[in-house]
């Protein structure tokens, strides 16, 4: 996880572009050129505060390449705001981020990891539909960047159960909880989204998309979905796993603070 830089008031030149962004961007980028790297990053981080999607223009005012580079110095938590802002269509900043870190960016969504300790798989259907708008290439770099579990969260409840029923936790009584072929196919690696009964068409042509891009995360996938009975639970617990490996161990970091802190003689 990417901390978040220290954020300073905006320079006069930073209050500028923000000024000019909606009637002149071509000034506009120019004068975003001319900022520093570390001003750059302070305007954008700010600007996320109160208007992500203003924030994600600003990051557009420079060329793919100098947006890559800006993306880099952001913290988690401003590409996060940028990144929500946008999830329920195209997120045009995405393909500026680097994929690896897109989960630790998702790890920081309250509604996708709610505090009853369970993942939403809506919230994180959003999140997969928005990914499809990128070119392939872009989504599947961004998919195997993703906690599998996560991902089959968010089709699992998606999943017609007829016949289907998830595995009995007996692995005596599992053999009988799908149909035989399904099972032959599913253990050879040769199911196809045709075979799935889902309750709508979106959800058949992402996974559709999905193993056509790769067969085998396909087959992993929907082994998750049909054996894993506790997916929302152990998904959520291994975010904030995730989440306590990235930030370390903040004891050392709150003894510091309160050996810092001075009381006021009264």
């Amino acid at each position: 996880m990417r901390l978040e830089n220290y954020l300073t008031p905006l320079s006069e030149r930073g209050h500028k572009v923000l000024d000019l962004i909606r009637i002149d961007k071509k000034y506009a980028a120019e004068l975003m050129e001319s900022l520093s790297r570390e001003e750059q990053v302070n305007l954008v981080s700010n600007e996320a505060l109160t208007d992500p999607r203003n924030a994600q223009e600003i990051v557009f005012l420079l060329d793919d390449h100098e947006g890559k580079d800006l993306v880099k110095e952001l913290g988690d938590r401003t590409l996060f705001r940028l990144m929500k802002s946008q999830c329920s269509t195209h997120i045009g900043v995405l393909p500026l981020v680097e994929p690896q870190r897109v989960q630790s960016i998702l790890d920081l969504d309250s509604e996708l990891f709610s505090s009853k300790g369970v993942t939403d798989p809506q919230t994180a259907y959003h999140w997969l539909v928005s990914f499809l708008e990128e070119t392939e290439e872009n989504f599947s770099e961004v998919l195997k960047s993703l906690d599998i579990k996560l991902v089959a969260s968010a089709f699992q409840d998606k999943l017609v159960r007829t016949g289907l029923q998830t595995v009995a936790a007996s692995d005596e009584d599992a053999e009988g909880a799908f149909p035989a072929d399904f099972l032959v196919k599913l253990d050879r690696g040769e199911l196809k989204p045709d075979d799935l009964e889902l309750t709508d068409e979106e959800t058949l042509d992402i996974l559709k998309k999905i193993y056509l891009l790769d067969e085998g995360y396909f087959v992993e996938l929907v082994s998750l979905m049909m054996r894993e009975e506790d997916l929302k639970t152990r998904t959520a617990e291994e975010a904030l796993s995730r989440i306590n490996e990235q930030v370390g161990d903040m004891k050392q970091i709150v003894q510091e603070a309160e050996d810092m802190f001075v009381p006021l003689d009264v």
